[in-house]
């Protein structure tokens, strides 16, 4: 799709120019309604001329016209996905054979403990793959939904989809997807298992250009799923040592001056990155500590790590603490499993059955 200077130029009203910003902000035709104290019926007419008069084909070309720009194929490619608001480091292997899989398998899932830094992994992989899938890339955050039956509505708001007349979300979504070239990323799936499983099933069985990138802590148990099991970062001696990288860099952002290349302060937070088993979050929890505590204080404080390794606010909850990601895993067990996993707390190495 070709546009020639922005909506102005092609006639928009100032009130079809303000359903265009919202559009772009991914509101439901209701919230746009809601927002601009009109009918539904009006914002489905609004936009049904702004698809005339801007020459898109659907609406998600309509928002990446909001404001009167037209950005190259590449930046709009990615518009589904969150913006990071720090770097990721590392990670080169896991990105390489991420891309690899997903050029094959129609659905992989990257499989890990909370903490370890799945979902800033999918997110860097799916950026590299956005200009390689005709449709770009999507990212559903599945952390808000707490019922299995908002799964598809989740998706379908990512994408910007009208509510559906006369179907089923699920039905709207796999019709508007049936011929799309994209990869769509499901991110913290846990503690939906029951309901994306066949949501999936169903999605990939009619959309066949369609693959998937999911996060979870367990796997989807789907007999064409393709497992990929997160390590933690890499530790000093193993390959590129990022869970050092990590540390300096936010200790840094911290306002902590750490020497990387002074070999006793690498040792001794290549000791602490391994204490902390090469998790992400817990490694950045810990060096945002390091301008008040030294490294001294962190080395310490790891003997009591749930009270050491906590944050401020932040808008994802299970990231404030060490322990608020702990307190999510613990919450998606049964009973049974925490009665077990309680059971099992005695031990402070690894143990066999």
């Amino acid at each position: 799709m070709t546009i020639h200077g922005g909506p102005s130029d092609a006639g928009v009203s100032e009130r079809e120019a303000e359903v265009l910003e919202l559009v772009a902000e991914r509101a439901t035709n209701a919230e746009i309604a809601s927002r601009l104290f009109v009918s539904v019926r009006t914002v489905e007419s609004h936009v049904s001329s702004l698809l005339r008069k801007l020459g898109a084909s659907d609406r998600r070309e309509l928002a990446q016209l909001a404001g009167g720009r037209h950005r190259d194929a590449a930046e709009a490619a990615t518009d589904g996905l969150p913006v990071p608001l720090t770097s990721f480091v590392g990670r080169a292997a896991e990105v390489a054979e991420l891309r690899d899989l997903l050029a094959r398998e129609r659905l992989v899932t990257a499989v890990g403990p909370g903490g370890v830094g799945k979902s800033r992994l999918a997110v860097a992989v799916a950026a590299e793959l956005a200009g390689d899938r005709q449709d770009g890339v999507w990212f559903v955050d599945l952390v808000p939904v707490t019922d299995p039956a908002q799964i598809a509505g989740a998706v379908s708001a990512a994408i910007g989809l009208d509510e559906p007349r006369g179907r089923t979300v699920e039905e709207a979504l796999a019709i508007e997807c049936a011929a799309a070239e994209t990869l769509l990323v499901l991110d913290n799936c846990e503690h939906l298992l029951d309901g994306v499983a066949p949501f999936l099933e169903r999605l990939l069985g009619r959309c066949p250009r369609v693959s998937v990138l999911a996060t979870s802590q367990a796997r989807l148990m789907l007999p064409f799923e393709r497992v990929f099991p997160v390590p933690g970062l890499s530790l000093p001696g193993e390959a590129a040592g990022d869970a050092v990288t990590l540390f300096v860099e936010r200790a840094r952002q911290a306002g902590a001056g750490l020497d990387p290349d002074d070999p006793e302060v690498t040792a001794r937070i290549g000791d602490i990155c391994r204490r902390l088993d090469g998790m992400a979050l817990a490694i950045e929890l810990a060096a945002a500590r390091v301008p008040s505590l030294g490294l001294d204080g962190i080395e310490q404080g790891l003997s009591e790590r749930l009270r050491l390794l906590a944050g401020g606010s932040r808008v994802d909850e299970r990231h404030r603490s060490l322990r608020s990601t702990i307190d999510w895993s613990y919450g998606l067990l049964t009973a049974q499993d925490q009665a077990l996993l309680r059971a099992v707390a005695v031990f402070a190495a690894p143990f066999t059955a």
